[in-house]
């Protein structure tokens, strides 16, 4: 990346109010990333710290106007919700398509595991889950592309589509058993894939926040 968007208090009386956003280039002065973290999953995407030793940039590099930071913060954070939700739908797919796979393949007492109830139960329990959480997806970014409101939309999509990822990607694993735990088969990749997407973004615990929070203040309004 060439430039880092950076969040920093420009007047702490003000509270949340008091954070302003800047773009920070890559190459200023006293800007450096630090050491590259070992993660759980999605190890395609680097994570590191950013460093800074008294780092100066113009005035220019403000991002909107001062004190709108946690603005912007909050609607970056509403629309990438629905990305992350986007993101956990392929992981859960992704593990629905290697546990169903593997049960047609799989052979036990002379028949695939695939025509045993236990198996059939798991492998609809995620498609459920999948499919309810890509509509709830859907209507978020649709919300979002018409430039209607979608906060609630967006931690509904957000929060199902991952515990749908998570949940998806552990019954996988138990279709395929032994096997779904060796790294010759992608399921426990899908496994640590899935549990980030409960925790950027907003955890599922603040999903539940945002939903609630929004729903109450909608009824407040009506009464």
């Amino acid at each position: 990346a060439a430039a880092a968007v950076v969040f920093a208090t420009t007047d702490k009386d003000l509270k949340h109010k008091g954070i302003s956003a800047f773009i920070v280039p890559m190459d200023a002065e006293g800007f450096s990333l630090g050491a590259k973290e070992d993660k759980l999953g999605i190890r395609a995407s680097s994570t590191a710290n950013l460093i800074m030793d008294q780092v100066r940039i113009p005035k220019d590099y403000l991002l909107g106007e001062e004190g709108q930071g946690f603005k912007i913060a909050m609607q970056t954070l509403d629309g990438g919700r629905i990305g992350v939700a986007g993101q956990a739908l392929g992981i859960a797919s992704a593990s629905i398509d290697v546990a169903a796979k593997y049960a047609l393949e799989r052979q036990a007492f002379g028949k695939p595991i695939a025509e045993l109830q236990s198996i059939q139960n798991k492998l609809s329990a995620m498609t459920v889950a999948r499919d309810s959480a890509r509509l709830l997806t859907w209507r978020a970014a649709m919300l979002k592309d018409n430039k209607e409101r979608f906060v609630r939309e967006a931690a509904m999509a957000k929060l199902a589509a991952s515990e749908a990822a998570t949940m998806c990607a552990h019954q996988a694993i138990q279709v395929l058993g032994g096997m779904g735990y060796v790294s010759d088969m992608p399921a426990e990749r899908h496994y640590r894939d899935a549990r980030i997407t409960e925790i950027y973004e907003g955890t599922s615990e603040i999903q539940h926040l945002v939903i609630a929070g929004d729903l109450l203040k909608e009824y407040k309004q009506a009464s």
